[in-house]
C-alpha cells in the first residue's frame, strides 16, 4: 500500500492537472466552452482520461503533464481559424500516442491556443520528452501550418535580440497577451491553492515538471 504522504502528493498533483485543464478550458475565455476540443480524450473527463492512463501503465509519478500554448498577431485570424489550428498542430505533434485538450481563448485581443497534454503514452506508455528536438519540431510544424492559412511567421530570435525580450514581455503582459511568465503565475496560484505547507507546494510544482534552484547561506545550489 501507499504511504499515507504519497498518496496524498499524488491527490495533490491530480487537483493540479485539473486545475490546468479547468483553466485552459474556462468557459469565460473560451466561449462557454465552443473551442475546447479533445484528442484522444473528451475535455469533461480528461483528467480521470488522463489518470486511467497513468495507472494502466504505472506511471503516477513524475512530471504529470505539459502545458503549452500558441499565440497569434492580433487582428490576424479569426477565433475559428485560430481553434482549427491549434487542433491540427496538436494532432500532428501527438494525436498518435497521446491525449490532448486544446483550448483557444477569445478573452484578449490577441487569439491563442492552450495545449494541456498527458505526459504518459496511451498506445505504449512511453513518457513524453520535452527535448529541444521536440521543440524544434513544434516551432517547424506550427509555421508549416500557419503559412497554409495565408498567416505570418514571426521571425527566429537572434542573439542579439536578448536584451529586447525583457521589454517585449513586459509590452505583452500590459497589452494581456499570453507570456510565459503568466502561464508560470497561472501554475504557481493552482499550486498555493492545493498546498498547505512549502513541502507540498514544493512537490506539487515538482509533479508539473518545474526544478527548483536553491542557494544556500555558504552559496552553494
Amino acid at each position: 500500500t501507499k504511504r499515507p504522504e504519497l498518496e496524498q502528493e499524488a491527490l495533490a498533483a491530480r487537483r493540479t492537472i485539473g486545475d490546468v485543464i479547468d483553466y485552459a478550458a474556462n468557459e469565460d475565455k473560451t466561449d462557454q466552452m465552443m473551442y475546447v476540443t479533445g484528442i484522444n480524450c473528451h475535455p469533461d473527463t480528461a483528467l480521470a482520461d488522463f489518470t486511467i492512463v497513468k495507472k494502466r501503465w504505472h506511471k503516477e509519478g513524475g512530471r504529470l503533464a505539459y502545458h503549452g500554448y500558441q499565440s497569434f498577431r492580433e487582428g490576424e485570424v479569426d477565433a475559428d481559424t485560430a481553434h482549427k489550428i491549434g487542433v491540427e498542430l496538436a494532432q500532428e505533434l501527438w494525436g498518435d500516442r497521446f491525449e490532448v485538450v486544446v483550448a483557444t481563448h477569445l478573452n484578449t485581443g490577441h487569439y491563442h491556443n492552450h495545449f494541456c497534454l498527458n505526459s504518459v503514452s496511451f498506445r505504449d506508455g512511453y513518457k513524453y520528452h520535452d527535448t529541444k528536438e521536440d521543440i524544434r519540431r513544434m516551432r517547424d510544424v506550427s509555421d508549416a501550418i500557419c503559412r497554409r492559412y495565408g498567416l505570418s511567421i514571426e521571425d527566429r530570435p537572434r542573439i542579439d535580440q536578448d536584451r529586447r525580450r525583457n521589454y517585449r514581455e513586459w509590452k505583452d503582459q500590459r497589452e494581456g497577451k499570453v507570456t510565459l511568465r503568466r502561464i508560470v503565475k497561472a501554475d504557481i496560484d493552482a499550486a498555493i491553492a492545493y498546498s498547505r505547507s512549502e513541502e507540498e507546494f514544493v512537490s506539487v510544482m515538482r509533479s508539473m515538471g518545474y526544478k527548483f534552484i536553491i542557494k544556500t547561506e555558504t552559496g552553494k545550489y
